[in-house]
This record gives structure tokens, sequence and C-alpha cells, in this order.
């Protein structure tokens, strides 16, 4: 049965194996197997363990589904940990994150558990993605959000996903991944028939078919110029980002492959470098780098790059343009990565662990500002900030035309990092109906158009130079006007469904005691 008819039922341990069948099945659905169909179907087992269980098996199931998983998800930070800390700090701070991630796993099972109170397979089989689909918001929430590894960027190459995307945001990717699968359940165990299974139904299938179909007749606006993009992966090293021998060695590197990207394509006249490429102190210097202003009136260039950037009011992670007429434009990153640039007892971090460099020292940004180049209003994030749909909107209601991302994932190697990192700007560029290109210090380099179609990629760990000619076009789309509006949805069905619940066990309980 899809509802436990008796609460005393316990099940036995061979059942503890489902979720944990879940889990690993789910993780070739993410790179690089990239097996994204798997996520359709990976999450039945887990669904019907959480309906059967009770509140306290759920919750052990969650840990066993989330435990798995999230250490194939964040294997990539390893590198990271242990070059830094010692390794039983690395070891610690490791099971911490995949325990953490793996405790909203494990409430979620234990609200899916308690769904069987509501005793209607209809109200229980919509109310399992709804919380599937807050388990992942709440953890984008707050200074330590972590959207790393979440179901619907496993669907960043399938087109009907990207769709979706356009109307829904990535939200409704994760919505009707969980929904098909907790219609599944009650259909194949026949707790669900006839009228109640069709209108279950219904509700996942119109609602998605307006994801599918309607972003095909937005309206695209077309670009009648092609701006030539020359993408520079120079491939520093960490020891050289961390030195400051190293410093000068990287800015000469950028500029060596600049001036062989003018010489292989003359047409290039934007150049875009990666994350932190260099660092300015505005109270020492002029705003650009000096080597930086010469090369691009030289050339009759403009260069989009990433600097850290210190000046009276903090340290900021930021990304400038250099325009050959001497305007200048900042962006100062906003959502910083915690517990690297941003935590809230930094110093008695750094005390603990004491690295080479400082932890926590970068101050926020507050403006959502456009570049604009000849007239085109461009955006630009960085690293981090592309993992969040709510926040890359932003630019582009103010009217932006491309999205940049800009970040250096040398830290991760050719682990797995990098490559979640690249796909979500494809979920990205469905959201927001502009093209995205991600440029990275060594990989992946990769841009998509406005429907999320991938353009070109590059090797990780490797320098290249990439000859990109931009086509501006774009298109409004549903998810940028309404935004985050499917979670709220949610959210109330929830609270309207569980209120309805404990009225009606409130009357039956009045009635009874009569």
């Amino acid at each position: 049965m899809y509802l436990q008819k008796h609460s005393h039922d316990t099940l036995g341990r061979p059942a503890y194996l489902l979720p944990l069948l879940s889990g690993i099945a789910l993780i070739p659905a993410f790179p690089p197997a990239n097996q994204g169909y798997l996520a359709w179907i990976a999450l039945v087992p887990f669904f019907w363990f959480c309906l059967q269980a009770r509140p306290g098996q759920a919750l052990l199931g969650g840990y066993l589904f989330g435990i798995p998983l999230h250490s194939y998800l964040n294997l990539y930070l390893a590198g990271v940990l242990f070059t830094h800390l010692s390794h039983s700090l690395a070891i610690l701070a490791l099971v911490l994150l995949i325990l953490a991630l793996a405790s909203f796993n494990a409430l979620f099972a234990l609200a899916a558990s308690c769904m069987r109170r509501l005793q209607n397979s209809f109200a229980t089989a919509l109310a399992i993605p709804a919380l599937w689909l807050l388990m992942e918001y709440c953890r984008s929430l707050s200074f330590i959000g972590y959207n790393v590894g979440y179901i619907g960027y496993t669907q960043w190459n399938y087109p009907f996903a990207l769709n979706i995307a356009s109307v829904y945001g990535y939200w409704g990717i994760a919505f009707f991944i969980a929904l098909w699968q907790s219609l599944i359940v009650p259909a194949w165990t026949r707790s669900l028939r006839g009228k109640k299974l069709i209108a279950t139904a219904a509700i996942f299938i119109v609602p998605m078919a307006l994801g599918i179909l309607v972003p095909p007749l937005y309206p695209v606006k077309k670009s009648n110029e092609t701006l030539f993009t020359a993408l520079i992966q120079g491939n520093s090293s960490a020891a050289e980002i961390l030195s400051q021998k190293g410093k000068q060695v990287i800015l000469q590197r950028y500029l060596d492959y600049t001036r062989q990207a003018l010489e292989r394509e003359p047409r290039v006249e934007l150049v875009v470098w990666p994350e932190t490429v260099v660092d300015l102190h505005f109270d020492e210097e002029m705003m650009h780098h000096p080597q930086m202003m010469k090369i691009a009136e030289e050339l009759g260039i403009a260069i989009l790059y990433g600097a850290r950037v210190k000046d009276v009011t903090g340290l900021y992670n930021a990304i400038l343009l250099l325009n050959p007429d001497g305007t200048d434009q900042i962006y100062r990153k906003q959502r910083l990565v915690p517990f690297a640039e941003y935590f809230p007892m930094a110093d008695l971090l750094n005390r603990l662990v004491n690295l080479d460099f400082i932890l926590g020292s970068y101050t926020p940004g507050e403006e959502t500002n456009l570049f604009r180049y000849n007239g085109i209003p461009l955006a630009g994030v960085i690293c981090f900030e592309s993992y969040f749909g709510d926040y890359t909107r932003l630019f582009a209601r103010k009217g932006a035309r491309h999205l940049f991302i800009l970040t250096n994932d040398v830290w991760f190697g050719k682990t797995n990092g990098p490559d979640q990192h690249a796909q979500v700007a494809a979920i990205r560029a469905a959201e927001t109906g502009m093209g995205v290109t991600q440029v990275a210090n060594s990989g992946i380099t990769i841009s998509f158009d406005y429907q999320g179609k991938e353009l070109v990629r590059s090797e990780k760990m490797e320098a290249e130079i990439i000859i990109l000619p931009l086509d501006l076009a774009s298109r409004d789309t549903f998810y940028v006007k309404a935004g985050e509006f499917l979670p709220a949805a949610c959210l109330v069905y929830l609270a309207l469904t569980a209120g309805s619940a404990l009225l009606r066990q409130r009357r039956a309980g009045t009635t009874g005691g009569r």
C-alpha cells in the first residue's frame, strides 16, 4: 500500500537498502557519467520507503540516502581541504559537510513519513514533490546557502527541462522530477485508481506541458551585430595564485594570451579573463593595472576581468571592465563563498586553522550593476554566484543581453567539481533568456545561448584561447518576470494540507468523544 495502514508496523532491516539504493542510483546522473534520465527513476525506492516507515526509521533512511550521494558530489573538495588543512581537520570538515547536507534529506524523509497521517493518496502524491522542492530551497538560504548537487542540474543538456526552467525557474525541474516519481508509487501499488489517478496525472502533465510548450512562443530579441569575444583560460597554478611573485607571472601570461588572441582574430573587440587575475589597491594606484591599460589602448579592445580590489571600505572580489575609451566600471561580488570568503567569526577560524591565506576576509558588494560596452548592457557574476537563479535573474530584469561568469576552479583539478559548476550555467541561461558564458582560469570555460544550448567548451587544466562570435539574441522569460513563485506555492499547499488534516483529526476526536 502507498500509505501505511497501521502506524505501529515496523519495516524490517532489508528495507533500509531502498534509500541506500536510491542514493547510489542517483550518482551516475551527475558528472562525469551525466546520465540525467536516472534522476527520473532513482527516487522511487526512497519515496516508497519514506511513506512506509515510521518517523524515526525515515530519518535514518534519509541519512542512508544522502551520505553516499553527497560523499560523491563533494569529493572534489578533498584536494583543497587536504592541501591546506591537517588530515584530521580536513576529514572532520568533509564529514561535517556531508552530514549537514544529508540532514536535509533526513528531514525530508521525516516529513514525508508524517504525510501518512493524511490518509489521502492524492494529497500525499502532491505533498512529496512540494517537500522535496522546499528541502532544496531551504538549503539555498542564508549565508551558508550551498546549492551544489541539486537534482535538477542533472537535466542541463535536456531541451525540455531547460524550457521548464524558463517558466518555473530551476525549481520547476526539481519539482517535476519528484512529482513524477511520487506518482509512480501509488500507480504501481494501485492505491491511486480511477478518477483520482487521472486527476493527479493531469496535475503533472498540464503544468509540465505548459513549461515545455510555452517558451518557444516567447518573442526573441535578435541582435543585429556579433560581438567577437576572446575567452582566455590561462591555467595558472594554485601556487602562483597564492604567491606574490606568481601574481606578476599570471598577469604577464594573460597579457601574452590576449595578444595571441588578436593575432588569431583581429576582429576581437572584447577579451574576457577569469576571476581574480590581478590585485588592485585603489588607494595606491589607478583603477586598472598600467600594463592592462596600455594593451587595451594599443589593441583597441575592452577587457572584462576579475580582480581582488582593496579600497578604504574593504577587500572585494570584483569584476572590472576596462574600455579603450578610458571609462571605468566595476561590480563587487555579493554572494560570498561560505567559510572561505565569508565567515561570521573569521578571526577565530583563522587562528584555529593557521593557513597561508586569510579566510573570511572579503566584504560583500551591494549593487547588481551592469557593464556597458558600446551601448550593449552586459552582466557579470563571480564563481559561486552562478548557483543562485534568484540572483542572476536580477541582471536580466535590468536589461542585460549576456551574462559572464568569471571563476577560478583550479583548486579542484580534474575532479567533477568544475563539471558541476559549468553545467549550472545552462540552467541560468534558460531561466534568464540570455546567453551565459563562463570563463575559468583552468576550466571549464563554456558558453550557452539564450535557450541553454551549449556552444563551446574547453578542457580542464589546460591553457586555451577561445574565439567566440557572441550572438546577443535574448528573450523575456516568465521566470524573470515572476521570480521564485513555485517555492511559495509549495509552502502554501503544504500549510493548507497540514491544516486541513489537523482540522479533520480534531473533528474526528470530538465526534469520538461524544
